[in-house]
């Protein structure tokens, strides 16, 4: 298949699944589907000027013609037809927090009887700045440099031991204790455009959403799954 027969194809197919989307029949123009689905839909919405580009190409294609040879008067580039195509795949599949998260094998994770120099080791070596405190693998709260700082300060001696446990940190790893942070739970399918939504809003407190945890239910009662931060959204989504 050639590129204009391959950028027809893509059209026909974005076209189809639009009409699909919005329960519409062939009397609404791919044009104000379009614009109809560009405040639905955040990918759409993203995308406009180039889908607009991309429509108004297939129409010279299909109409013009350069009379000496019958041939289109355009020829879309392969660059054009890659991300034409990229587009369709991402509208017919979403991509979802549970793509882009770091998943669970692959997390470092510590349990209430977890010796705190051990995962403070673990995260000067591998450059993390939060460790998930699971039970079984339930998510109970969450360590990180400000906890020490807290816990220091509450303390008469301001020290710890090679024998300290995350659970001497209870009081301030807690999820509802954690001070100017703030953690969602959130089912693998949840789309990426709407965790980033999360992640632009801020709770009453002036709170910032600092992570989405990815369980199988969706709530803090499931199992984990994996953990989407707003690095991993940001940088991961295109």
């Amino acid at each position: 298949m050639n590129r204009v027969d391959e950028f027809i194809r893509i059209y026909n197919e974005l076209d189809r699944e639009m009409r699909k989307k919005l329960n519409a029949d062939t009397r609404m123009s791919h044009m104000k589907a379009l614009n109809i689905l560009a405040n639905k839909n955040d990918l759409i919405s993203r995308n406009i000027d180039t889908l607009k580009q991309y429509a108004r190409l297939r129409n010279c294609i299909i109409h013009d013609t350069i009379s000496e040879t019958a041939d289109p008067i355009a020829v879309p580039l392969p660059e054009v037809v890659e991300k034409y195509q990229m587009i369709l795949n991402r509208f017919k599949n979403p991509l979802t927090v549970f793509d882009l998260c770091t998943h669970r094998s692959k997390m470092l994770v510590a349990s209430p009887n977890s010796l705190a120099v051990d995962i403070m080791q673990s995260m000067e070596k591998l450059l993390i700045s939060r460790v998930p405190i699971l039970e079984g693998e339930n998510v109970i709260g969450v360590f990180n440099g400000n906890v020490l700082v807290y816990y220091l300060a509450s303390t008469e001696k301001c020290l710890i031991s090679e024998n300290t446990m995350m659970n001497d940190f209870v009081e301030f790893t807690k999820l509802d204790g954690q001070r100017k942070e703030e953690y969602y739970f959130v089912n693998k399918f949840l789309n990426v455009y709407d965790a980033e939504k999360h992640f632009k809003q801020k709770n009453k407190d002036n709170h910032k959403l600092v992570a989405l945890f990815i369980t199988s239910d969706g709530t803090s009662q499931g199992k984990l799954l994996g953990m989407l931060t707003e690095w991993d959204l940001f940088n991961k989504i295109n």
